[in-house]
Order: C-alpha cells, then sequence, then structure tokens
C-alpha cells in the first residue's frame, strides 16, 4: 500500500469526509479531557474565591456564587466551543437558540414551578409535610455560610441558573447528540435508535454524576435518571433544549428555596417557606428530597403533560425529531 493511501485510509478513521469534521467517537475523545482540565482550572479559581477571608456573610456569600458561576459557565463556554470547532455544530445545532427558543425556555421555567407546587400541595393535603416557618434561613447549607433569606433566595435563583444550563448543555446537549450521530447507521440502528439508545445512555450518566450526593439512594439514583429521560424527550420532540433548560433551573430553585424541600440531598441557605417531613421517606424521599421518592412521579406526570399540551398547541403532533443525528453544521456536507 502507498504512503498517501495510507495515510487517506488513516484520514478516514478519524475523519468524515463528507462532512470535514472529526468523526463522533474521537470527538468525545478529544472533547471530554479538554472539558475535565477546564473545569479543573476553573475549580482552582472557584476554590480560591471560596477562600476569601471576609467576614461579612453576604460577601462571603457573592463570593461562593461567583466561584459556582465561574466553573459552570467555564463548562458551558467549552461545550460550546467543542461543539461548534470540533462538531461543526450551529448553536442551534447544539439545541441553543434557534425560531422559538426562547418561548421554549419561558415555557419550561413555568413548567418547573408548576411541578413542584404539584408536589407541595399533594404533600401538605395529605399530611406528608408540615410548614414550619416563613422566609427562613438555614444553617448548615450548601454555600456554607449563613444569608439572610432575603438574599439567600435570589442568590440560590442565580447558582441554579449555573447549574441548570450547564447539566443540560452537557448531558442532552454534548454528550447527547455525539452518542447519537456515533450510533446513527451502525449496522441495523437507525435514527430513532440511535436517539433512544443515545438519551438512555447519557440519562443513566445524569444520574450517576449525582451518585456523589448526600443521602443518596440505589432509588434516588434511579429517579434521577429517569428524569433525566424525560428531559431527553422534552429535547426530542421540540428539537431545542429551552424546555430542559427551564424545567431545570426552576425544579431545583422552587423545589429548594420556595417550598424548602432538600434538593437531591442539598440544602440551599434559605427559603421562602420551610418544610418539616413527617410521611414515609419511600414516598418523600426523606433528607433527600421528592427526587428520592415515589412523589417524584406525580411532579414528572405533570411535566409530562404541560410538555405535551404545548407541543400540541405550538407545533401541532407531538412527534420523535431526528434532527439531532442530523445536525445542522455551519459547513453544508459535501454531496454524495
Amino acid at each position: 500500500m502507498a504512503r498517501s493511501d495510507l495515510i487517506m485510509d488513516v484520514r478516514r478513521v478519524l475523519v468524515n469526509p463528507r462532512e470535514r469534521r472529526l468523526r463522533a467517537g474521537w470527538r468525545l475523545l478529544v472533547g471530554l479531557p479538554v472539558l475535565l482540565f477546564v473545569l479543573a482550572v476553573a475549580g482552582v479559581g472557584q476554590q480560591a474565591l471560596q477562600a476569601a477571608p471576609l467576614t461579612v456573610p453576604v460577601l462571603a456569600g457573592g463570593a461562593i456564587l461567583a466561584g459556582a458561576l465561574l466553573s459552570y459557565g467555564a463548562g458551558t463556554g467549552t461545550l460550546v466551543a467543542l461543539s461548534w470547532w470540533l462538531g461543526g455544530r450551529t448553536l442551534a445545532g447544539l439545541g441553543l437558540g434557534g425560531d422559538g427558543w426562547w418561548r421554549n425556555l419561558g415555557f419550561g421555567l413555568v413548567v418547573g414551578v408548576a411541578m413542584t407546587t404539584a408536589i407541595f400541595l399533594v404533600e401538605l393535603g395529605l399530611g406528608l409535610i408540615a410548614v414550619d416557618g416563613v422566609l427562613v434561613a438555614r444553617q448548615p447549607n450548601q454555600f456554607g455560610v449563613a444569608l439572610p433569606a432575603l438574599v439567600a433566595v435570589p442568590v440560590t435563583l442565580l447558582f441554579f441558573v449555573g447549574v441548570g444550563v450547564f447539566e443540560e448543555v452537557l448531558t442532552r446537549g454534548y454528550l447527547l447528540h455525539n452518542v447519537a450521530e456515533g450510533l446513527s447507521g451502525v449496522g441495523p440502528i437507525g435514527k430513532r435508535g440511535a436517539i433512544a439508545a443515545a438519551a438512555a445512555l447519557t440519562s443513566a450518566v445524569f444520574g450517576l454524576l449525582h451518585l456523589t450526593n448526600p443521602s443518596t439512594t440505589l432509588f434516588s439514583t434511579l429517579n434521577i435518571t429517569v428524569v433525566g429521560l424525560f428531559f431527553a424527550a422534552t429535547y426530542v420532540v421540540t428539537d431545542d433544549l429551552g424546555i430542559p433548560i427551564g424545567i431545570h433551573i426552576t425544579w431545583n430553585f422552587s423545589l429548594s428555596s420556595l417550598y424548602g424541600f432538600p434538593v437531591s440531598g442539598l440544602a440551599m441557605p434559605g427559603t421562602v417557606l420551610s418544610v418539616r417531613q413527617t410521611g414515609a421517606d419511600v414516598v418523600t424521599g426523606g433528607t433527600f428530597g421528592p427526587e428520592g421518592g415515589l412523589i417524584l412521579y406525580l411532579g414528572l406526570a405533570v411535566g409530562i403533560g404541560l410538555t405535551w399540551w404545548w407541543v400540541r398547541r405550538v407545533d401541532g403532533p407531538v412527534r420523535f425529531r431526528t434532527d439531532i443525528a442530523d445536525p445542522d453544521l455551519r459547513d453544508p456536507p459535501r454531496p454524495e
């Protein structure tokens, strides 16, 4: 074999010649170490901000928030850059922007609150929780500093904006896209099968990412995986990340800082209502919060119903979109 032929064969293994970009597997092998490196560097900055000798609690809380947003912002920016550079995707091709994105985001923000409100009202009505305070500051908490409730609540909202955007761009955006593209066309796997398999795999990753949270159980990990499947489904039927990002943000925020539940085992520094759980842990989730109990499925039912109604209202019949495995690229592919 001539040297030029060998080089061409190696190049075809690495690069899709029609799309002129790295193949999906190589994009993951290159991109994920880059992401981990950026997160490690940002983590140093985050630790420096957290260790700042600030004696005023509000300033200390602001430094902690800034450190968290630094890490989440750096991670999100890296994923967008990797998708643009290695993946050749437009922002809309990553699920960000495009027609109707902001409208879907706004709807998702409302749905997240509706889901947690349903859980709160049903648990309250059944006597599974009792309200024992209004505008309550919590110590100890995830931030590690005491903050007045009126300060802690908006601070927590900003924190969860960073969490929601980063985790959705990572799991439902970058990972789901690349896994679906990589599986599509492998043997008998078509686009639908590739997307379904990618949704299952990335939802399992989403569940495992919460495995080290306080009070985690096997049941809570399964539940978080199911939540990941719900988020993936909202992406598949809308072809953008607006709804899952919106729900992710306000689910975490309203659960923890409007209604005072633990969220994924974490206590936030302040809440509008403080609740005391009195029901069985298998139902309420105990110290992990509703995500660790059967009550989660009430919230999911509300979310599924509202999302189904919204998609039918805005787009017509709810359908399985395959654009995730057939990406919108910055440079059009070459003709076959």
